[in-house]
């Protein structure tokens, strides 16, 4: 960095007012990443503050890192350097909901909660489930890709990003995309970000396809044998049944499976598809419990935090769909915890945080490779990565990822290191 802490912190607050930049130990202590403390706090009021503070950080060649809810910021290796945290906090507006054509463009840092409860007004919602809901924030959601449980019937984050603002390492503000679905000119730009862990710029903006809240919802859990859970989850492919996520969980207490399916409409499908569920699980020999409302939220929400548990170590496998069960039967006596999005081919284990545990992740690449996958350590404690590349083996597009890191951020100042392969 160029400039000395005071230098910066006195030019961020002449552009900025006093109260958007902290030096204080305890705060700089609660937003240090993976073991390693900035030495500011920005917290900007609009999107052209947050555009001038990464200017001023730039000019003085100073580390940033976005920060929204703070949520998954133990995704991905601990930042080479880390000079500035720039909070996205105070962008928490919705700026149009347009229920007519069932889109949503908002700030960044809005939480989930903060925008599923505005856009409920109109019976509509994001169909997104990411971890810590109440925390995490739009732009932290696109920043990390946090797909949720449904997933398989509502899209990716990817797919559901139709447009976005973004502050480059310039200060420039560029926009992508637009806030019609049916948008086709050029490239889509909205893809790059996602996802790329604010390594290539900040979000400050996000345009969303959003969906009429179903009608009713329900969720069927059948327990028994890993043999029987995975005969009905095989049939269950088989149907014609559309279920809105369907997953196999390990809880580890007892070493039973359970496969948990969810399925969201009208009521009267809802129960047609429930009853046919219970009717192909009964000759298995499977129990049977449905659960719905309160319940069955609490429990698909802790599904969706598995990836961000704390103290724990948390691999994800990912491999064709047709390689899940088999994947599987191969790790699930060295993995007692796991769950697997069986459509979508995602396998998440949790295990505990020690130096045995972080010896798995060779083997668990290279059962992903053989099944043309990839595992990736998606969280763990900061003093199990030191001497691991969380990411694993660095893909082939690699240095084109790094052609485009140089293009966008030429000194490196975003997230430095965090990214695959250190970019």
């Amino acid at each position: 960095m160029k400039l000395a802490t005071e230098q910066l912190g006195q030019r961020l607050a002449a552009d900025l007012g006093a109260d958007a930049v902290s030096a204080d130990e305890l705060r700089l202590a609660a937003h240090a990443i993976d073991g390693v403390t900035p030495k500011l706090i920005c917290a900007p009021s609009t999107a052209e503050q947050l555009a001038a503070a990464v200017k001023i950080c730039a000019d003085a060649q100073a580390a940033m890192a976005p920060w929204g809810g703070g949520t998954a910021m133990s995704l991905g290796n601990p930042p080479r350097a880390l000079d500035v945290v720039l909070k996205t906090s105070h962008l928490d507006q919705v700026i149009e909901h347009d229920h007519a054509n069932l889109t949503a463009t908002v700030q960044s840092g809005i939480t989930l909660n903060a925008l599923q409860a505005v856009l409920a007004r109109q019976k509509q919602f994001l169909p997104i489930d990411a971890p810590l809901p109440e925390r995490s924030t739009i732009g932290g959601i696109v920043a990390a890709n946090l797909n949720g449980p449904r997933r398989s019937s509502y899209g990716s984050v990817r797919d559901l990003v139709i447009g976005m603002k973004v502050v480059l390492a310039s200060g420039e503000i560029i926009k992508a995309g637009g806030k019609v679905v049916k948008n086709v000119a050029g490239y889509d730009m909205c893809k790059l970000f996602t996802g790329a862990l604010g390594t290539l710029g900040i979000v400050t903006e996000v345009t969303l396809r959003v969906a009429p809240l179903p009608a009713h919802s329900s969720t069927v859990i059948v327990s028994g044998t890993w043999a029987q859970a995975a005969q009905c989850a095989n049939q269950l492919m088989g149907t014609k049944l559309l279920p809105s996520a369907m997953f196999l969980v390990n809880p580890g207490a007892n070493r039973s499976w359970q496969l948990a399916i969810s399925f969201d409409g009208f009521e009267e499908t809802v129960a047609r598809q429930v009853n046919e569920l219970s009717a192909m699980a009964q000759p298995l020999g499977l129990s049977q419990e449905v659960i719905h409302g309160e319940k069955q939220r609490q429990y698909w929400q802790e599904i969706a935090d598995l990836p961000v548990s704390q103290n724990r170590v948390i691999y994800r496998v990912t491999v064709p769909r047709g390689a899940v069960q088999r994947t599987i039967a191969t790790i699930a006596d060295l993995a007692p915890q796991l769950c697997a999005d069986l459509a979508m081919g995602t396998i998440w284990i949790e295990m505990p945080a020690n130096q045995t545990t972080r010896d798995l992740f060779p083997r668990l690449i290279a059962w992903a490779q053989q099944q043309r996958g990839h595992a990736t350590i998606f969280n763990t404690p900061a003093e199990l990565k030191r001497t691991t590349d969380v990411w694993g083996p660095v893909p082939p597009a690699h240095a084109l990822m790094r052609k485009i890191k140089q293009e966008f951020d030429p000194a490196g100042l975003f997230n430095p290191g965090r990214f695959i392969g250190g970019i």
